[in-house]
């Protein structure tokens, strides 16, 4: 008998549907969004002058 019937939850986690049948977002979605939204301008990584510039 096969014991890997079901997939694990990594294989889980890359698969859309899932997150979609959970009422969530895949990671992937979500960082398109934000690259449409803002144009692609933003770091990689945020710094300190991300959360310490004044306005």
């Amino acid at each position: 008998m096969n014991e890997r019937i079901r997939p694990s939850l990594h294989e889980l986690r890359l698969q859309a549907d899932e997150w979609h049948r959970r009422g969530l977002s895949h990671p992937d979605e979500i960082d398109a969004m934000v690259s449409r939204r803002t144009a692609g301008s933003t770091p990689a990584e945020p710094t300190y002058a991300d959360f310490f510039t004044v306005v």
